[in-house]
């Protein structure tokens, strides 16, 4: 059985969501922009515009929206992990997790530099990732998703998902007999 520790922080400014996140990636989504980053380099003061933040590391996960003056929930499975300002939620009594990733589009585009790839597509165009892949090769973002058994029907499903880091991944091949 796996705890995953829940807390929120209503009507948080970017900035304090900022305070309280996991020193580790930081996904930044704006009206014009997507962008990839390490929490350590976001300055609150450049960010007026952005509305959506996932700022995550392998030991939590922070997420941040600008609705109803913002909102933050914070996700541990290390109950000392929580902000202390932050108000703790009902926690995910997991009855089993799974480890997976999401495929990044593009391929490795040149050499990686100070643990950092360039991916490209020509569809997608490239983007910065804080993973080393090869010229040619894939990235992924590693995920873990927490399963819970409902009490009443005894259905399993996945209540929540968090963001881990990021990896050199590999394009499954599918066989045919």
């Amino acid at each position: 059985m796996t705890i995953l520790h829940v807390a929120e922080l209503a009507g948080a400014t970017f900035a304090q969501a900022l305070d309280a996140a996991p020193r580790a990636f930081a996904l930044l989504i704006t009206p014009s922009r997507f962008e990839v980053t390490t929490v350590s380099a976001v300055h609150p003061s450049e960010t007026e515009d952005v509305y959506e933040a996932r700022l995550f590391g392998e030991r939590a996960e922070l997420r941040w929206l600008a609705t109803s003056g913002g909102h933050a929930v914070f996700l541990t499975e290390d109950r000392d992990e929580l902000p202390s300002f932050f108000t703790p939620l009902a926690p995910v009594v997991a009855t089993g997790v799974c480890d997976g990733q999401y495929l990044l589009w593009g391929r490795g585009a040149g050499e990686a530099r100070e643990g950092w790839t360039t991916l490209a597509t020509e569809r997608i165009g490239s983007i910065r990732v804080p993973a080393e892949v090869e010229q040619g090769g894939y990235a992924a973002v590693k995920t873990r998703e927490y399963i819970v058994q409902d009490p009443e029907h005894g259905n399993s499903y996945i209540a929540e998902e968090r963001l881990l880091a990021f990896a050199r991944s590999a394009v499954l091949k599918l066989e045919r007999p």
